[in-house]
């Protein structure tokens, strides 16, 4: 199937900021819409972009509430692991102080590790129910013998509120780290010309998957006529970067990389539960809702962008295009930032469109991800998984 003309310009920006910026066509995604990540809301909308599981496509629309998300996702995956261990705290420890153990820890304001565990429930026993405290204290150390029994229990008691319902997932770092990084990252400028830039995308990593992307202003269809005219005609951009930063953090105390990795390491068996609905395919598969994971994402503020358009737009074309401006335009649809971004578009006596857009220095913009497939990224934790499964199935035998 041949490409529409704007999704000529959307794979020949996406070849453009890929060299202009230094990045990497085995794994970048550009991001769409980009407004800036203000301070009061900085932590949960910086880990929606890694709570995010991106779809198949060199462009995605993100949406932050949309589409499948990590911790969901990873909280009904443990949800269809059965642990080889049989211990179970509860039994141990006796309904009564296993109920005011479970309210002491959702009551915490920063959730533990399953490490601390053994230790943090033996000191609050001492106190509470003197009784089991021995005995319960061994019991979560010999949870943290099987990673699929330490999971679960790290979602039931730390990640779950008194109603029973999911707590919102944490990542290590937050908008801090973020801004404090941005400040120090380096500068960049580089400039795009649709006439010369090459728009063959087929040895990206989707290998010329791209679709979903955005028209000439935010929310609107590439294949309006107004965005196909802007893509048929010459654009050219140029652009100033005063930082630009790929920032990195790792899941909370919610997520283990042992639990997962054990079960990415085993399509069949040990150690999916036959009576789930979940399983491997619905999982890691070609249809799976965890096939990809976001990395880091691509950062920057002190952005500076002005795009040229060769198209003639009619009085009324102009008019439509100002009244849409406040959504944010093509490349960066940067908006809802209120004084940390501004958006412009100004036609020249011809009818010629020039639009600039400017990001303030210190707020972040996220511009896009780098994805890697399951495998990529469990990683380090699938080959140890693999021998664990293994000796799973010879102890099931």
């Amino acid at each position: 199937m041949s490409k529409d003309v704007f999704q000529t310009l959307q794979d020949g920006w996406y070849n453009g900021i890929v060299s202009g910026l230094g990045l990497s066509s085995s794994t970048f995604q550009i991001l769409q819409p980009n407004p800036p990540i203000i301070e009061q809301s900085g932590d949960t909308v910086l880990w929606g972009y890694f709570n995010n599981i991106p779809p198949f496509s060199l462009t995605q629309q993100f949406a932050a509430s949309g589409g499948n998300q990590f911790y969901s996702d990873y909280r009904a995956l443990m949800s269809a692991l059965e642990p080889s261990s049989s211990v179970d705290p509860e039994t141990v420890i006796g309904q009564p102080a296993y109920d005011e153990w479970v309210a002491y820890v959702r009551g915490l304001s920063v959730f533990p590790s399953a490490n601390q565990y053994p230790v943090m429930f033996r000191n609050w026993a001492l106190l509470n129910a003197p009784g089991v405290a021995n005995a319960g204290a061994s019991a979560y150390a010999q949870v943290l013998l099987d990673p699929i029994l330490t999971a679960q229990n790290v979602l039931l008691l730390s990640y779950t509120d008194e109603n029973g319902l999911p707590e919102d997932p944490d990542w290590n770092l937050g908008y801090s780290d973020l801004v404090n990084q941005l400040k120090a990252a380096p500068s960049t400028q580089f400039d795009f010309d649709s006439t010369t830039e090459n728009s063959d995308v087929s040895s990206s990593w989707t290998k010329g998957g791209n679709t979903g992307f955005f028209g000439l202003w935010g929310g609107s269809s590439s294949k309006s006529s107004i965005s196909e005219s802007f893509s048929e005609n010459q654009v050219q951009v140029k652009s100033t970067i005063g930082h630009i930063l790929t920032f990195s953090c790792t899941p909370g105390n919610w997520y283990n990389s042992g639990a997962i990795g054990l079960a990415f390491s085993s399509e069949t068996g040990v150690p999916w539960s036959p009576n789930s609905a979940i399983n491997w395919n619905n999982t890691f598969g070609d249809k799976g809702n965890m096939q990809r994971f976001a990395a880091n994402i691509i950062v920057v503020a002190d952005m500076d962008i002005t795009i040229t358009s060769d198209a003639v737009y009619s009085t009324s074309e102009q008019t439509e295009v100002h009244n849409n401006s406040h959504a944010g335009m093509w490349p960066f649809y940067s908006s809802g930032g209120g004084s940390s971004s501004s958006t412009s578009a100004k036609f020249s006596s011809e009818g010629h469109m020039t639009v600039s857009i400017q990001t303030d220095p210190v707020t972040p913009t996220v511009i896009g991800v780098n994805v890697l497939s399951a495998a990529e990224y469990l990683g380090h934790s699938v080959e140890a998984a693999k021998l664990q499964v293994k000796a799973l199935k010879l102890a099931a035998l």
